[in-house]
């Protein structure tokens, strides 16, 4: 990336954030609020009997619908064949997803898109598809691209080819292998990934994470999906079902917004990962966008300059009603910090890389136990904007993220 467009990418992150997040939330028919609760069937321990959290029935078509299957540790090899099998299940298609890292890239005439500072690259989030399987998936207008990818080639989501700059014929080096992108396609095609492709996983992706397409018609229940699954996960293991309507991507980790809008809304880095799990961050886009303020209950944080006018009124309001003492700010686990989730190096990277998510009462909410949060402050921060991790799969309930401006 040139210093050129790493200093235009900066300053669009913060005066058109409004835009960004009309972009992320308008997304043809993408209109499932993330801050909202769960539809069924959301939770399925993996355990000696079946267990379904119950919530009200979703709000899509009930004769043919897509559905889409994910579990924390991606789902077993089989599952495909396995749910095809069921009644109702007219057919199914496996996605293999990962971060990969961009070091260069050309337009078709030649001309440098993305030159990244010496030893940094840019995170670049693909999935992998099978075509003639995938694109009955996709809307009817973008199934001929989908049928016409082959390996070496790449379908650029709409949002990326905004970001690169560049589209047809465009040369992308990456980690991974060097591909040539044949077309760009809307981001409802990718499922929110910047990029498709075929073929097999690079052998340089140290994690994969794989989910299930479905498309079924009346016949197919959820629980005897969910049943048909969860057979085959490991012990403790859980699964995630949801119908098309119900989020705005069927994809892997669909409670949280995809790399490539948050990357749209407040901005594109080149990164250098570290062994530790922390990424080095482009000096340049960290002087531009990572600062300092102070915010009320909290004091001095550190975050996106972007994210401050929202959390800083979150806070106001939690403070406002009363409910400052549900928050300790003696126990703030942090905003900004570039890493992968878990620092566990190789795997996706946190949002807290972009500085748009803040931990919050941490020694009671560790990862993977059970939520302590007051639901006061959890409703405050979801009407400005954030999604709450005590919702997700494994649950998570010091985490509040960005997925909306309000």
């Amino acid at each position: 990336m040139t210093a050129r467009r790493l200093a235009s990418n900066a300053a669009a992150a913060v005066a058109g954030a409004l835009v960004g997040g009309l972009v992320v939330l308008a997304v043809e028919g993408a209109t499932r609020d993330l801050t909202s609760s769960p539809p069924p069937v959301d939770v399925i321990s993996s355990g000696p009997e079946l267990q379904v959290e119950r919530s009200p029935a979703p709000r899509v078509d009930p004769r043919r619908t897509i559905m889409l299957a994910w579990a924390p540790g991606g789902l077993p090899p089989g599952t495909e064949r396995a749910v095809e099998k069921l009644p109702g299940v007219m057919s199914a298609t496996t996605v293999r997803a990962g971060l990969d890292w961009i070091r260069g890239s050309r337009a078709s005439d030649g001309s440098v898109l993305d030159d990244p500072p010496d030893g940094m690259e840019i995170p670049f989030e693909i999935a992998i598809v099978e075509p003639a399987e995938y694109a009955q998936y996709v809307p009817p207008s973008e199934r001929e691209a989908v049928l016409a990818l082959t390996p070496g080639r790449a379908l650029l989501a709409q949002t990326s080819s905004v970001l690169r700059g560049g589209g047809s014929g465009m040369k992308i080096a990456m980690d991974g292998g060097r591909v040539v992108v044949s077309d760009v396609v809307s981001d409802v095609t990718t499922q929110g990934y910047e990029a498709l492709l075929s073929g097999p996983v690079p052998d340089t992706w140290q994690r994969t994470d794989t989910f299930v397409l479905m498309r079924v018609d009346g016949r197919a229940g959820r629980r005897a999906i969910a049943a048909r699954i969860t057979r085959m996960l490991a012990p403790g293991q859980t699964l995630r079902l949801r119908a098309q309507g119900e989020t705005p991507f069927l994809r892997y980790g669909d409670a949280v917004l995809p790399q490539l809008h948050i990357k749209s809304a407040f901005g594109e880095f080149a990164a250098a990962p570290r062994s530790n799990g922390t990424i080095a961050v482009s000096p340049a886009w960290h002087r531009r966008n990572i600062t300092a303020m102070e915010v009320p209950i909290l004091g001095t944080i550190t975050c996106h300059r972007g994210l401050f006018p929202q959390l800083r009124h979150a806070l106001d309001e939690i403070q406002a009603e009363g409910l400052a003492f549900t928050i300790d700010a003696g126990d703030f686990g942090g905003c900004y910090s570039g890493r992968f989730i878990d620092s566990n190096p190789g795997g996706r990277l946190s949002h807290h890389s972009w500085g748009i998510a803040v931990d919050l009462n941490v020694g009671e909410n560790r990862p993977g136990t059970r939520p302590d949060q007051d639901p006061r402050i959890i409703r405050i921060m979801e009407r400005n904007g954030f999604t709450w991790g005590g919702r997700w799969l494994v649950p998570d309930g010091m985490h509040f993220e960005w997925v909306r401006f309000p």
